[in-house]
């Protein structure tokens, strides 16, 4: 077992290498250090926007307000290049390692569920492993 946990750490230390995670740390410290204030907008009206819908969803006398300005919040975060750019990396090296996931499933058997690229897991089949 001992040397199974040494075998996924290397493997962690070379996603933690990887041309796309590298590139997303980067952008992840340019954005904060290009907008730190649309960053604290953006989750001081999504914390709001949570307790608003935690407290009465639709129906709390806040919901217009909190909905308008989480959204304004996030779509002035949202339309930076830098931010773009940063889901889109994350979304590749997320495909990245769900191959890998993909391929260490399938190793031990076909029959274990995995998910799509929508990130479903199909109906049918299931583990066969004695």
């Amino acid at each position: 077992m001992t040397d199974i946990i040494i075998q996924a750490y290397n493997v962690l230390d070379e996603l933690k290498n990887d041309p796309l995670y590298l590139r997303m740390k980067a952008l992840d410290r340019k954005i904060a250090h290009q907008y730190p204030q649309e960053i604290q907008d953006f989750h001081r009206y999504k914390s709001m926007y949570d307790e608003v819908m935690a407290t009465g969803g639709s129906y709390h006398p806040d919901y217009k307000q909190a909905v308008k300005q989480y959204s304004e919040a996030k779509a002035s975060l949202y339309r930076h290049v830098e931010v773009m750019d940063y889901f889109a990396t994350e979304k590749a090296f997320e495909e990245t390692v769900n191959a890998f996931l993909k391929a260490m499933t399938d190793c031990v058997s076909s029959h274990i569920k995995t998910p799509n690229k929508l990130g479903i897991v199909q109906k049918g089949g299931s583990c066969h492993v004695r």
